[in-house]
């Protein structure tokens, strides 16, 4: 029989060439601009992060105890490592991969942001030993509610079930849950295998590492404290930066406007909220712009 005959390996060669079709679509789609844009944007957001852990860290140079003590500034490592995880598993298709990662961000980031609120008159010993015993729930992001979020005003509770909703939609893709289930089959009656992933699904996972990466610098400004932060926002000028990522969050925009009565700003303060207002209004990717 010749293999024109043999209906398994005419069955092979019609599937391997329709993979070969789907590549050369897919590299078209690879190369659009919306495609671009959005791997641009996840770009700029994990690098963003990285820089908000460094400077972070350069203004609590002259208060000691913050890296002494405190847990967050000990996993920031931890935190950014899955972040580059979840930007290299999007650039290769992988984009539950990715999810994945988002979740165990999360629960890093708000568990030890509570572990040094509550036990913030032990040294690191005692807050590890808190971390460790039954008075922390370390996988959920429950305690967000537990944690003051003193310059959030009144976006505290909408940043509360923000993050509570990045969570429980990261979790979504760490078992094989019927919402997962659900919509496996829906990408597969449309066509849409696995590494296949079009601009519009790119860029919603996009936004969701972005929206946890935000989340997690709310915590890391929290941790700090309103001082800190405010070297960092309105002295260092951080709120004047184009080009880091967080300026449309809208949680981000309300620490910055908690400054507002900062001496520093009166004089160009119309400019300035109008400023933050516009970069809020305008969504993802347009930063640049403003």
């Amino acid at each position: 029989m010749s293999p024109q005959d043999d209906p398994i390996t005419a069955t092979l060669q019609a599937d391997q060439e329709e993979l070969h079709h789907l590549q050369r679509d897919h590299e078209n789609v690879r190369q659009s601009s919306e495609y671009q844009k959005s791997l641009a944007y996840l770009r700029r957001t994990i690098e963003g992060l990285h820089k908000t852990f460094q400077v972070c860290e350069f203004a609590a140079t002259r208060w000691p105890v913050y890296a002494e003590r405190y847990l967050f500034p000990r996993h920031k490592d931890d935190i950014g490592e899955a972040a580059v995880a979840a930007q290299v598993a999007i650039e290769n298709g992988a984009l539950n991969s990715a999810r994945r990662e988002l979740r165990y961000m999360l629960e890093v980031a708000v568990n030890t942001a509570f572990v040094d609120e509550v036990a913030s008159d032990g040294d690191v010993e005692a807050r590890l030993a808190f971390f460790k015993g039954k008075g922390v729930k370390k996988q959920n992001v429950d305690h967000i509610r537990d944690l003051p979020l003193r310059m959030l005003a009144d976006k505290r509770e909408k940043f509360v079930d923000a993050t509570r909703l990045a969570w429980v939609n990261s979790s979504n893709y760490v078992h094989l849950t019927k919402r997962r289930i659900d919509e496996k089959v829906k990408l597969r009656a449309e066509g849409i295998r696995l590494g296949f992933e079009t601009a519009q699904m790119l860029a919603a996972v996009v936004q969701e590492v972005h929206d946890a990466c935000s989340i997690v610098v709310v915590l890391a400004f929290e941790t700090i404290g309103p001082n800190f932060t405010a070297d960092i926002l309105v002295t260092g000028g951080l709120d004047n930066d184009d080009a880091w990522p967080f300026q449309n969050n809208e949680f981000i925009a309300a620490i910055d406007s908690y400054f507002d009565y900062k001496h520093e700003r009166q004089a160009g303060l119309e400019k300035h909220v109008t400023r933050r207002e516009r970069r809020v209004s305008i969504g993802p990717y347009q930063l640049s712009d403003t």
